[in-house]
Parts: structure tokens; C-alpha cells; sequence
């Protein structure tokens, strides 16, 4: 049973309490001045011609962590936790920086057509952080309209952030006149948008088109990808391909045509995985939960937070998605007969063919074998 500390054990345990909030506070003042010593290391990158992150420095200061947490007692992981924390925090604020100094828009005008979307907001935020001044054309800021249609003409460029079939029309409304900066979209798929935007190129337009394969919570560029979808405008994919360029984002180049091949894995499977995990869970909570559970948990939860409308148009627009959805179906109903079955083997093998194709998944495009 607990008892009541006596006046002298009460006052050591403020005096330790007091210790402790002060090694927070150096603590924290030292990671601000780490914070500034990596924003200088960053400029002096950039002045000598460096770019990106330095990998092979980043896994130096990683080990150099973890021995020296083992060494005072900290732990090895909890000191690596840490100052991997402190390098992302790093990596942001040089990243931001980069986009800064790139000033890749500076004095040119930028048009986000559904630019009060999530994805659209962080568009304008981007773009913004690069120089540009930014308009957004969109039914839900009437107060922006003037001023975006106004830009729409001469704007150097500009984005369309709304869904594919909307974006579609906006597309075949341009094609009388397009306008004479650079057009990308940056839809999730691109089936139902294709012959709109063939139709603009026909009729003068610039026409570029990307796939940012990250969410609009995304602030940190490293290990994101951005996909470059090549739409035969080389020098309005090198204008989209010059945004990214200061930061981390991986940029990776596919056929406009092929992107939604590529997505029916990348998204439709895994979302038809991550909802179908959310529906057949229990209606009430379990009083217990494996690590397993909680991690499918928590992605299946994240998916389903998202916009029923969007995710829905990446399952029923793309005409890759139902063969994606139907090898999840066939990969079930295979597990199922092994367990009914009894099949020990079998299922050794369906785990070793799991094992296989989640430790050595590649992408092949199109002229690669």
C-alpha cells in the first residue's frame, strides 16, 4: 500500500522534479541551436553546389548516436529515436529553406484551380514558399474568383487541384482558349481526364501532369515520390519537374498513360485492404491489443478519415482497380482454404511468398524488362 511522504522526501522529490524541468529547458535550448547549426550546414550546401540530403553524413551522426547512448547509459535505440528525431526536424527547416533561396516563382503568378481542397491548400502553400504569387479558382472562395480569373489568361502557371471528371471539363472549357502558361493537374488517377487534356494540348496548351504520392498532412519531402507523368510536353514538365527539384521528394518519371496501372497496386489495393481491415473489425473494443492489430489499426483508421468521395474515384475511375481489388479477393479466399483445409504446407508457402514479395518489391515501367 502507498504512504504519505514525509516533509523531507517530499522535498527531494521537488528538488529531482526541478532538476529534471531544468535538463528539459537545456535540453531544448540545445536543440534549437542544433536546429540553427543544421540550417547553416544547409546554406553552406547550397553554396557549394550540394543538393538534396547528405545520406552518407546523416547515417554517421545516426551511429555515432547510438554508441555514444549505449555509453552514458541512455540505450542505444532511445538515443538513435532521438536524434533521428532532431535530423527531421533538421531536413524540414532545410528544406524550406531550399524552396526559399530557389525562388523557382519569384515575381510569377500562379492559378489553383480547386485550391480550397486539402491537396489544393498545400499546393498554395508550396507554391507560395517558392516566390510565386498565388490565386485559387474555386466555387467555395467566391471572394478569390475576380482576381483568379483575372491571373487565369497570363498566370505562368497554373495547377488544377479539383477531381478528375471536373478537371476534365475545365479542360475541354479551356481548349477554345487555353491559357499561355503552364497547365498540370495533379490527380489521383488520370483515365477520365486524358482525352480532355489531349483535346487542350491540340489546341495550343502547355499541358504538364503530376502525382504528389504523399497526403496534404505531408510537411517533410523525404521519402515522399512524386510521380512526373510524361505527357509529351518536355518543357512543361521541366517547369513542374523545377518545383520539386530544391526539395528531398524523390521525382520518378512514368507515361502519362501508364499511371493508373501503376496506382491500381499502389492505391487501389492497398485502400480496398485498409477498409475492408476497418469493416470487419469488432463493434466494440477489445480489451487487449497485439502489435499487429494496433498497427493495421491505426493505418486502416487513417484511411477511413479520408474523403469518401476521392477514395472512391481511385477505386471506381481507374480500370486497373477491379484486377487490383480481385487479387486481394483471391488472395483471401486462397488463405481461407488452407486454414479449412488444413493445409500446413500451404500456408508455409503463402508466407513465404508474402515474405518474398514484401522484401524485394520492384516497378517496372514501360522499356524495362
Amino acid at each position: 500500500m502507498s504512504r504519505t511522504m514525509d516533509a523531507k522526501e517530499a522535498a527531494e522529490l521537488a528538488s529531482v522534479r526541478g532538476e529534471i524541468e531544468a535538463a528539459d529547458r537545456e535540453l531544448l535550448t540545445l536543440a534549437a541551436r542544433r536546429l540553427e547549426l543544421a540550417r547553416r550546414e544547409g546554406e553552406l550546401r547550397r553554396a557549394a553546389g550540394g543538393v538534396g540530403i547528405d545520406f552518407t553524413y546523416e547515417r554517421v551522426v545516426l551511429e555515432a548516436a547510438r554508441r555514444l547512448g549505449a555509453a552514458v547509459g541512455l540505450g542505444a535505440e532511445v538515443a538513435e529515436d532521438l536524434v533521428a528525431r532532431l535530423v527531421r526536424a533538421s531536413v524540414t527547416a532545410q528544406e524550406e529553406d531550399s524552396l526559399r533561396q530557389a525562388a523557382t516563382g519569384a515575381g510569377d503568378r500562379a492559378v489553383v484551380v480547386g485550391g480550397s481542397g486539402r491537396m489544393g491548400r498545400w499546393m498554395c502553400r508550396f507554391l507560395e514558399a517558392q516566390g510565386f504569387d498565388v490565386a485559387i479558382l474555386d466555387p467555395a472562395l467566391p471572394a478569390e474568383r475576380q482576381r483568379a480569373e483575372t491571373w487565369l489568361p497570363t498566370a505562368q502557371l497554373v495547377i488544377c487541384a479539383a477531381p478528375p471528371r471536373p478537371a476534365a471539363e475545365i479542360y475541354e472549357a479551356w481548349c477554345s482558349a487555353p491559357p499561355s502558361g503552364v497547365i498540370a493537374d495533379l490527380a489521383s488517377i488520370k483515365t477520365p481526364l486524358l482525352p480532355a487534356l489531349r483535346r487542350l494540348q491540340e489546341a495550343g496548351g502547355r499541358v504538364a501532369s503530376f502525382h504528389p504520392m504523399f497526403g496534404p498532412d505531408k510537411a517533410l519531402l523525404r521519402d515522399a515520390d512524386v510521380l512526373l507523368c510524361e505527357t509529351g510536353d518536355g518543357d512543361a514538365e521541366e517547369v513542374i519537374e523545377s518545383l520539386f527539384r530544391p526539395t528531398t521528394a524523390r521525382l520518378v518519371r512514368v507515361p502519362v498513360e501508364q499511371h493508373d496501372r501503376l496506382m491500381a497496386d499502389l492505391l487501389s489495393l492497398a485502400h480496398a485492404a485498409a477498409i475492408a481491415f476497418a469493416v470487419a473489425l469488432p463493434a466494440a473494443d477489445h480489451p487487449v491489443r497485439s502489435t499487429t492489430f494496433q498497427a493495421l489499426e491505426d493505418l486502416a483508421g487513417r484511411v477511413v478519415l479520408e474523403s469518401p468521395d476521392v477514395y472512391y474515384e481511385i477505386q471506381a475511375l481507374n480500370p486497373h482497380s477491379v484486377r487490383a481489388v480481385e487479387k486481394l479477393q483471391s488472395a483471401l479466399d486462397t488463405l481461407l482454404d488452407m486454414v479449412r483445409r488444413g493445409n500446413v504446407e500451404g500456408f508455409r508457402q503463402l508466407m513465404e511468398l508474402g515474405r518474398r514479395r514484401t522484401t524485394t518489391v520492384t516497378c517496372h515501367w514501360a522499356g524495362e524488362s
